[in-house]
């Protein structure tokens, strides 16, 4: 009886549809809360304190999160598929008990070594913001624990394929975390960003454990190993220690930003931030469906199926990415000061971050392409291959740091990840074509050829209309935003007729896929 009780599974137009409006509504929620963050506390010491106490829980949540979260979807596939839902949901207790374990070791270390980590990250840090730095540290450290926790069962949800349910969770996250910023304003100074944050996450995490209950999900503490628990602490081993060699990066970054003009942590915090919201945004939901197609095919030994469904996604990844990405790149200015110049958020803040977000933007041309490249190492159950290609990219990644941020400063610690990322996609590639005995390429060469071209000739307009119509931050907030208007017309404009004139066979296919949708729901 109870199975017949656990809510209907949604379809995969239906999913992608819910999730692409969910992530929309999630990252206007983000977007209001990063302007009410911009506009009450601006860019200055105390900010630049808040973005180095958040390197470390972020660390250690991706890496517990991320880590398990990466394998857990393949190996999980295997286990309901021999074994059965009941014992799939013994499994995920499994993964839920040792995660957490995990996660009050880390909190319990942290704390403790709280002055030393923010030390470490700041190194040229006054008195003053190393001593905030760690009272914020120590503040938002329940997220470790959190956070995971939360990311297992959305999980353990999104396999269910009750994809509605994975948007809604990220938007009572951002309500109550933007309802009490709102609300508390700078009565308890930026202290209010961490508590507000682990407010958002206990409610993220009571409503996904809710909903897992209705799907059958009982958690049942077990620290018992088994067969398939051994697999994706193997397949983990390596995705842990590729994220704490990836965390060097972003942590040379803030090191390096430290001697910088102040606010420059936080310029290139800002920045990550806004990409990371128009990542979830465009991203999001087709890294979902790649993960449950590849972990499907690859469990049922369907190789070729497993590798075409690989090259749809790579080639309708581009169709979204690229124009976001290279119009991102030549609007960053603008976007930053229309959006988030306001309060104590400057004009002169906007184009310092719109700077560094310039360098950041084209990084997510290339990040959709290797992320679903990672998830095909991951269905095959090899999680070693991307890890140690991610560690080559750290190492090269920090050389370049130190060359290019003397001529280009935070710009030159942004552009070092964008290039860093993209050499790291093509070898990934070429890595998995090795693996495979090819992944036959040439079939999606024209596309992409297509592609890049089309945004080249967006580039060229958007160019074209800066020289004619000259942006400033100075100028009156309508103005900004009508010139904002205009350019992004212009080149997505060129972008899509040049698509259609060349004939993509990614555009029509998404164009297809929407006339029958709207044909099946009339």
């Amino acid at each position: 009886m109870a199975e017949r009780r656990r809510p209907g599974q949604d379809g995969k137009l239906f999913g992608f549809s819910v999730m692409s409006m969910g992530n929309m509504a999630s990252a206007l929620l983000a977007y209001f809360r990063f302007a009410q963050i911009t506009a009450v506390f601006g860019a200055n010491w105390r900010t630049d304190a808040l973005a180095v106490a958040m390197v470390f829980p972020q660390l250690i949540k991706e890496v517990i999160a991320h880590s398990f979260g990466s394998a857990f979807i393949p190996i999980y596939s295997r286990v309901v598929e021999q074994r059965g839902h009941e014992q799939g949901v013994r499994f995920v207790s499994k993964v839920l008990t040792w995660i957490s374990l995990a996660g009050l070791v880390f909190f319990a270390m942290l704390w403790l070594a709280s002055d030393t980590i923010v030390k470490m990250v700041s190194p040229s840090g006054s008195p003053e913001l190393l001593e905030l730095a760690s009272m914020l540290l120590r503040t938002v450290l329940p997220i470790i624990v959190l956070v995971p926790f939360s990311g297992i069962l959305a999980n353990f949800i999104k396999y269910e394929k009750r994809f509605r349910i994975l948007p809604m969770a990220g938007i009572i996250n951002l309500g109550v975390s933007l309802g009490m910023i709102v609300a508390v304003g700078d009565r308890i100074g930026v202290a209010i960003m961490p508590v507000s944050m682990i407010a958002g996450s206990v409610a993220e995490l009571v409503f996904l454990l809710y909903q897992a209950l209705l799907s059958g999900f009982r958690f049942r503490p077990s620290v018992a190993a088994d067969s398939y628990a051994v697999q994706l602490a193997r397949m983990s081993g390596p995705v842990v220690l590729g994220t704490v060699v990836g965390f060097f990066a972003p942590i040379a970054d803030k090191m390096l930003a430290s001697f910088l003009p102040e606010s420059s942590v936080t310029a290139i915090d800002y920045a990550n931030r806004i990409k990371a919201i128009v990542l979830s945004v465009v991203f999001g939901p087709l890294l979902v469906f790649a993960d449950l197609d590849f972990s499907a095919e690859a469990a049922k030994g369907k190789l070729d199926s497993l590798l075409e469904a690989l090259r749809k996604s790579l080639n309708t990844t581009s169709l979204i990415m690229y124009p976001t990405a290279f119009m991102l790149m030549m609007l960053a200015v603008p976007v930053v000061s229309v959006f988030f110049q306001r309060g104590n958020l400057t004009g002169a803040d906007a184009r310092y971050i719109g700077y560094a977000l310039a360098f950041y933007a084209p990084w997510l041309a290339q990040f959709g392409l290797g992320s679903l490249v990672s998830r095909a190492f991951y269905a095959l159950k090899d999680s070693r291959t991307p890890v140690v290609i991610g560690i080559f990219g750290v190492i090269t990644n920090v050389l370049l740091n130190v060359i290019l941020v003397g001529p280009l400063g935070i710009g030159g610690l942004a552009l070092a990840t964008t290039i860093t990322s993209t050499a790291k996609t093509f070898y990934l590639t070429w890595s998995l074509s090795r693996k495979l005995g090819g992944l036959h390429l040439k079939l999606i060469a024209a596309e992409q050829g297509r592609l890049l071209a089309s945004n080249m000739l967006g580039i060229g307009a958007c160019v074209l209309m800066l020289r004619l119509w000259s942006f400033s931050t100075e100028t009156p907030f309508l103005l900004r935003s009508s010139q904002l208007m205009v350019y992004s017309a212009a080149g997505f404009g060129v972008i899509a007729a040049s698509l259609h004139f060349s004939g993509s066979t990614a555009m029509r296919r998404v164009i297809s896929e929407i006339r029958s949708r709207r044909g099946s729901s009339s």
